[in-house]
């Protein structure tokens, strides 16, 4: 149904601990939900949706730049 691949772990609920099965989200793709993966839980019927596994973006880090012309004077000016 869609590209992403199903998670690995074997799913718990997480409102009673007890077994549950990963079933396909069938509003995603469709524009109505973000997320692919339906948790439903086999004990008390409850559904939750599974997180996206996003990897996660290097942090870049940003250039160290001098203060402005404003903040010097400003800087000069409130110690007077």
């Amino acid at each position: 149904m869609h590209d992403e691949t199903r998670p690995t772990a074997t799913p718990t609920c997480p409102d009673c601990h007890g077994p549950a099965r990963l079933v396909d989200n069938p509003y995603y793709g469709s524009g109505l939900s973000v997320h692919p993966w339906v948790l439903t839980c086999t004990a008390c019927s409850s559904s939750t949706f599974v997180p996206r596994q996003e990897p996660r973006a290097a942090a870049v880090p940003c250039p160290v730049r001098g203060r402005s012309a404003w903040a010097r004077l400003v800087g000069r000016r409130g110690r007077r």
